[in-house]
């Protein structure tokens, strides 16, 4: 980039992505913690988030794979869209 103005939002913008990034992954460390711990029910972390089940579940999946060093990214990962047929 030539214009340092733009430069530096795009840099900025860069750095608040990457933040973004980390404080949902702590989050989603936190949730899978409490929820599997016993501490909180997943019926509670939708109440108070508005995460679906779904999602609920699949972050204390991607918790678990976590702690046992399966993804140490921490990506949720989520089961491909299979094809209805018509």
């Amino acid at each position: 980039m030539t214009d340092p103005e733009l430069a530096a939002a795009f840099a900025a913008h860069k750095r608040a992505e990457k933040s973004l990034e980390t404080k949902r992954v702590e989050l989603f460390k936190t949730i899978g913690e409490a929820v599997l711990s016993g501490r909180v029910r997943q019926g509670e972390v939708v109440k108070q988030l508005g995460f679906t089940r779904e999602h609920v579940r699949r972050i204390c999946e991607s918790y678990v794979k976590w702690q046992s060093g399966e993804n140490p990214d921490f990506r949720i990962i989520r089961e491909p869209k299979t094809k209805q047929s018509a």
